[in-house]
């Protein structure tokens, strides 16, 4: 038989006290459902490259990677998130190596990549395997893969990294490790992981690959804006354009369990439909002009910019010019995949 509840007020605020005091909570003393929703904090935000860069190469008066600091490093850094990170989930952050600089080999529990944006003669060493950089590729260092990168050429060189580390950091799974050398061995071939994934639906079937499988790190801007461009003869999608994933060539899964990189093209003229996600995520302006509206908001953008889009926030793109534009972004749709999380509406 249910009991009714006659307790005076009184009564029930001794009784939450000593709920309290015994390390508990009482939720339904609360207005409101047990588990409450929580609003998120991220907000849409444009991180201008006409900003950005001046103060990049400012920063190399007062800091050095390997002095006092691992890395040269300009954190996006959204006004919504206490942390000081990108999104919720994601962290981006430019780097800036003066010719003859090494950034000192370490490795972490986080995941990253390295979009090439500025510059030659860079190169990144994961786990022993040298990548040469040019504007436009993509490396990834997964955890906990050792890595260093260095500028071998005659003129500064820019990119910028993508981490999942506000996750980890949540999870109090953040671990890093320096290495006591700034520059780690190298392998006796170069690019190792990219010859091993040379053509699109092959890989490695050796033993020694069985053994010990590899990865591909390396992809070639080169390739990814060819196929953009043959698919765009092909196909298109009414929220993206023309799009492409970045897949483990070997799994053909995401790159990372927790973050995943696309690269699209908005053709002249196109303004995609409206459509929101579950999903946050960080885009970075390749070539090309265009905007975005997110929750009704036009945000304009250009060759060079950052922008920033809240999960949950309803976004459609425009190509109002003459010339395509090229979107690369990183969004955490792996992991809100796995958890049984990600959705996508209207």
């Amino acid at each position: 038989m249910a009991r009714q509840a006659t307790r005076s007020v009184e009564e029930l605020d001794e009784y939450l006290g000593l709920v309290r005091a015994a390390g508990l909570d009482a939720p339904w003393s609360r207005p409101g459902p047990l588990i409450e929703s929580k609003k998120t904090r991220v907000q849409p935000c444009v991180w201008r490259w006409a900003e950005i860069e001046p103060l990049l190469e400012r920063s190399a008066d007062f800091v050095a990677p390997g002095q006092g600091t691992e890395r040269r490093i300009l954190r996006l850094a959204n006004p919504g998130v206490p942390e000081r990170t990108s999104t919720h989930t994601l962290s981006v952050a430019v780097q800036y190596l003066l010719p003859g600089e090494v950034a000192p080999a370490h490795r972490h529990s986080p995941n990253a990549l390295r979009f090439m944006l500025r510059g030659q003669g860079a190169y990144t060493t994961v786990d022993g395997d040298k990548c040469l950089m040019k504007p436009g590729d993509l490396v990834l260092t997964p955890t906990p893969m050792l890595h260093d990168h260095g500028n071998e050429g005659n003129e500064p060189v820019i990119w910028f990294d993508g981490l999942d580390s506000p996750i980890v950091r949540y999870l109090e799974a953040l671990t890093q490790q320096r290495h006591p050398e700034d520059r780690q061995d190298i392998g006796q071939v170069v690019g190792a992981s990219e010859r091993r994934f040379r053509a699109a639906g092959l890989r490695p079937a050796t033993a020694a690959a069985a053994a010990r499988p590899g990865r591909l790190i390396h992809y070639r801007w080169q390739a990814a804006h060819a196929a953009l461009e043959q698919l765009a003869e092909v196909e298109s999608d009414p929220f993206d354009d023309v799009i492409l994933e970045y897949v483990d060539p070997a799994t053909g899964r995401s790159i990372f369990p927790t973050m995943a990189c696309y690269i699209q093209m908005i053709r002249p003229g196109v303004h995609t439909r409206a459509h929101r996600q579950t999903s946050s995520a960080v885009y970075h302006v390749v070539r090309g002009a265009g905007s975005t509206v997110i929750d009704g908001v036009r945000h304009e953008w250009r060759e060079g910019d950052f922008f920033a889009i809240p999960p949950l926030a309803r976004h459609e793109h425009a190509n109002e010019e003459t010339e395509p534009a090229i979107l690369f972004s990183l969004q955490d749709v792996p992991l809100l995949t796995a958890l049984g999380l990600y959705r996508e509406e209207e």
